[in-house]
């Protein structure tokens, strides 16, 4: 009997908005991209010749020799993601409790016993941060400044754009015996319009055993494509037929073993010439140049864990490397490969948007129970798209790490407003807009130092919040600033659905109380009692 596969329908609401939205923003790619380009090479050009006024010096007195052309290919070379915020070194604060301790993210450091440790956030958050970069930059960063083993930077193939448009990186914390690998996804990239085409498309695939998926992570990771209904038929097909393999080497091995169950290891071999996952056509599996993120990755990071057994695996990426870090995971164990699947310590995202439905997040859940971390800051839109709602029917993979705009953070079910729109919200939303532009000004350095100043590109950036509080919300800069100053671990707060409006209203009022508070502290100092039943930022 063939699987069960199920396609969102073609003439529902969701596929007719879906359609619509992706169009229009497909349309838009090439000017968007050439604005892109203009942009930062424009940024880059006065950030290589040490800003605006020293270019003018050197135009005004002839020294054109001296002045430098940016190279996009070249490790000096920063996207938008790293002009809003140049941060590349890990953390280290040894000022207060539960940072990291050393100088350097070694083995004592990363990976730490405790996998929701905010050494390990750190790292991760940082990873993600940087998979925005180009190749040079995200090997010179892993290798000169983290001090860490780089692996390789994939571009990967997505059919259904007929582009490389996939982009990760591994690393390990140290290229023998190691203790970590780490896979970073790139997120939605500012220019890119197929990057937020496939953020907004609202289609989705049921598929056999795991539930309704976003159909464009599923292209993004280089498993099927919706013009050939055969490939989803495919994939689905060929994710039974290698878990059943591994369900009968593991049973076979149980029998042998005193009916214990362990995790089927492979050798070398079975790693390097087992089945394409994929359900695209074999001569796209084929082709050199077209490598396909899942199976690409996933037989890399065999290999790696083949010669590293001990160390664990670590998955992240913000905004859709975050979508594709929680599919990667949990298609681990779809796809029977118990063995790198057992070896997952922590699957970190941030701003992700939702993936499944909810026969998907029980799926997940079952699987990365313990292991999966979703942060999600304030008002960023991304978490909440596609909506949560009886016509979408998209769910969220585990707890919400929630950090509201001075980065307090609590655990809840869900982030407060998970569908984003409502008109009772928007005055809050603008008013924090104004709140995090004052904060980004001059407060967040007062009072934790020049670390924490905020880039001109990112006060600009925050300026968007005043018209779009959601999209500025989405900057990276808010969740390594989260997982920096953020409480840990978080205090659960909130056991039932956050959606209930009394429940809202009071992490609104949490929120406002935090924001005083803290102003309080910079301008009257640590004599200022604090504002209801915690103290924030304690030292």
């Amino acid at each position: 009997m063939a699987p069960i596969v199920e396609v969102c329908p073609t003439f529902s609401w969701q596929q007719i908005t879906s359609w619509i939205v992706v169009q229009a923003l497909q349309s838009c790619y090439r000017p968007l991209n050439w604005l892109g380009f203009i942009i930062e090479w424009t940024i880059n050009f006065f950030y290589l010749n040490g800003g605006l006024f020293r270019m003018l010096i050197k135009l005004l007195t002839f020294q054109w020799g001296r002045i430098i052309l940016p190279d996009p290919t070249a490790d000096n070379f920063l996207s938008c993601v790293g002009a809003l915020d140049p941060r590349c070194d890990l953390y280290v604060d040894t000022s207060r409790p539960d940072k990291a301790s050393s100088t350097r993210a070694d083995a004592l450091v990363f990976p730490d016993e405790n996998v929701s440790s905010r050494s390990t956030a750190d790292v991760c958050v940082m990873a993600a941060k940087l998979a925005y970069e180009n190749p040079a930059v995200v090997k010179r960063v892993v290798k000169d400044i983290w001090m860490m083993n780089f692996v390789k930077f994939y571009e990967c193939w997505n059919e259904h754009q007929q582009m490389v448009n996939t982009q990760a990186f591994i690393f390990t914390d140290k290229p023998k015996d190691a203790n970590a690998v780490v896979v970073a996804f790139r997120g939605t990239e500012a220019f890119n319009a197929y990057d937020w085409s496939t953020d907004l498309d609202f289609a989705w695939v049921k598929l056999d055993r795991l539930g309704g998926v976003h159909l464009g992570f599923l292209e993004a990771l280089g498993l099927v494509s919706r013009k050939h209904r055969g490939t989803i038929e495919k994939l689905n097909t060929n994710a039974n037929a290698s878990s059943n393999e591994t369900k009968s080497h593991e049973q076979a091995e149980a029998n042998a073993n005193g009916h214990i169950f362990t995790p089927h290891r492979k050798t070398r071999e079975e790693i390097e010439n087992a089945p394409a996952t994929s359900g695209l056509a074999q001569d796209i599996i084929d082709d050199p140049a077209k490598e396909l993120a899942y199976d690409a990755i996933t037989k890399q990071v065999g290999l790696i864990l083949k010669d590293n057994p001990r160390a664990k695996l670590f998955i992240t990426g913000h905004s859709l490397g975050g979508a594709l870090a929680s599919l990667y995971a949990t298609m681990l164990h779809y796809t029977g490969q118990t063995e790198i699947a057992s070896k997952i310590g922590a699957v970190y995202t941030f701003g992700q948007p939702l993936v499944g439905d909810q026969d998907f997040v029980n799926y997940a859940n079952s699987k990365l129970k313990g292991k999966f971390f979703r942060v999600v800051y304030c008002n960023d839109v991304v978490p909440r798209v596609p909506f949560d709602d009886i016509v979408m029917a998209y769910k969220h993979i585990g707890d919400c790490n929630y950090f509201n705009s001075v980065y307090d953070g609590v655990t809840v079910q869900e982030e407060p407003n998970r569908n984003f729109f409502g008109i009772a919200k928007i005055i809050t939303m603008h008013l924090n807009a104004v709140w995090e532009i004052v904060q980004g000004l001059f407060l967040i350095t007062l009072q934790y130092g020049k670390q924490f100043s905020e880039s001109t590109m990112c006060l600009l950036f925050r300026m968007l919040g005043l018209a779009f509080p959601g999209v500025a919300a989405h900057n990276p800069c808010n969740y390594v600033n989260a997982v920096r100053l953020g409480p840990f671990p978080l205090r659960e707060r909130i056991l039932g659905d956050i959606a209930d409006i009394s429940e809202e209203i009071a992490m609104m009022n949490d929120n406002m109380k935090d924001i005083l508070y803290c102003i309080s502290q910079v301008f009257f100092g640590k004599s200022v009692r604090p504002l209801g039943s915690k103290q924030l930022f304690s030292s």
